[in-house]
């Protein structure tokens, strides 16, 4: 469970903040520059993403939580 301290401490860190746009950037990329054929890289690309939007869910609810 991520305790209160850490949560604040990553919210507050523009260096966390900007590696997850980059790789949420990338993932995008790498989408749509993939070729018709080229399913295994869209399918990476698609997993990565969820895992990003479910770390990003759970992220939200901890900011709820602090905001408590």
């Amino acid at each position: 469970m991520i305790l209160k301290e850490q949560a604040e401490y990553l919210l507050k860190d523009d260096t966390f903040t900007t590696v997850f746009d980059i790789i949420r950037q990338e993932q995008v990329k790498k989408f749509f520059k993939s070729s018709k054929s080229d399913t295994e890289t869209r399918e990476d690309a698609y997993a990565m993403s969820q895992a990003l939007n479910q770390f990003e869910n759970i992220y939200s609810k901890v900011q709820s939580l602090m905001r408590l």
